[in-house]
């Protein structure tokens, strides 16, 4: 049922942006970092996938695409992979927020940005490609790496879906393709695609070109088998701030998803010394040379004794709470140098464990 709106007799299709092509054919790619591997055990209660991804294109494998030829090639498996996966993709709406999300399983599970779901137990509207309304729940959030579950709640159990990827088969340099409903459901213009690689990925956070605007936060970053990869997390104007969830995230935590649980892991954020517990603080045994704390000044011999304004009081309670914080946000530190207190302000990086 949909809410008694007249559906438009408009054939509508996905907007494919591909302006950004052209670029990417005389672009050149370093590979500066290797992905992470998964675990080498899932849970087995994970969506089970029957088909069989297809062979990618060998242009894919290529830095960048060099003839005409190459370029008709990506045209034609981003036109063919965008209208195979749009089917899974839906438009949520969870009381005010508004995002997108991916069917991942018949059952209807649905993968999004935890900023979209919300809580567990909230009423959610999955909106369906062709414009039907469906009633659906949200379920378990990480918070820390803004991973949520959606459950559509109708008996069906037939759901076009996509399959979930590994991450241990991402490589910074792979071609990637986001989809998403950017400023909501529309019945005439549909999901919008878009076409890019991936810049950074690690087990905690990816990074891609694909440009984002408010809408695409929850919305699938596919591999170019049409395996998800990645789910829209935090949206910038600059192309440099946007990132994506892993799917990792989902396959590490897909129990506690499920069971509506509302959790927190460690970012994955950096700060980049060791040290030795002591009366008052972290006295610094190391400052790793390039790392945030060399970088904001802090130095060996160091007692650190506050981290964001509260007290710290043992290399555990350190780590505990820098991995509260994203990598690259800035945080105060607070140390006791020779007798003088000082406060450095850090901007943490990422671990690749």
């Amino acid at each position: 049922m949909r809410n008694g709106r007249k559906r438009s007799s408009r054939t509508t299709g996905p907007i494919v942006c591909l302006a950004t092509m052209v670029h990417l054919a005389v672009a050149s790619f370093s590979v500066a970092a290797e992905a992470e591997a998964t675990p080498d055990k899932i849970e087995k209660s994970l969506p089970t996938v029957t088909e069989a991804a297809p062979d990618l294109l060998p242009v894919f494998r290529q830095p960048a695409p060099v003839t005409i030829d190459d370029l008709r090639a990506i045209e034609d498996r981003v036109v063919e992979l965008t209208e195979r996966v749009k089917e899974c993709t839906v438009s949520l709406q969870i009381g005010r927020a508004q995002g997108t999300g991916v069917i991942v399983s018949p059952e209807g599970y649905i993968l999004t940005a935890g900023h979209v779901s919300g809580k567990p137990g909230r009423f959610a509207t999955v909106i369906l490609p062709n414009g039907d309304r469906i009633p659906g729940r949200t379920l378990g959030i990480n918070d820390t790496l803004d991973a949520g579950l959606v459950k559509i709640t109708t008996s069906r159990t037939d759901w076009p879906h996509a399959p979930m990827g590994d991450s241990e088969g991402v490589d910074v340099g792979d071609w990637c393709l986001v989809l998403g409903h950017p400023g909501g459901y529309d019945e005439v213009r549909g999901v919008v695609a878009r076409l890019g690689r991936v810049v950074f990925s690690s087990n905690r956070i990816m990074q891609t070109d694909c440009e984002l605007v408010g809408g695409d936060s929850g919305g699938p970053v596919f591999d170019m088998n049409g395996q998800v990869i990645g789910i829209n997390s935090r949206i910038q104007r600059d192309l440099n701030h946007n990132f994506h969830t892993p799917v990792k995230a989902f396959h590490d935590g897909w129990d506690r998803l499920k069971e509506s649980e509302q959790f927190s892991v460690h970012s994955g954020a950096l700060l980049g010394v060791s040290g030795e517990n002591e009366d008052g603080g972290i006295r610094l045994t190391r400052v790793y040379p390039d790392e945030p704390a060399a970088r904001a000044g802090l130095e060996v011999g160091d007692v650190l004794i506050t981290f964001q304004a509260r007290r710290v009081r043992s290399l555990d309670e350190l780590i505990e709470r820098v991995g509260e914080e994203l990598p690259g946000s800035r945080v105060t530190v607070g140390v006791i140098r020779d007798g003088e207190s000082l406060e450095f302000r850090v901007r943490l990086g990422v671990r690749w464990d």
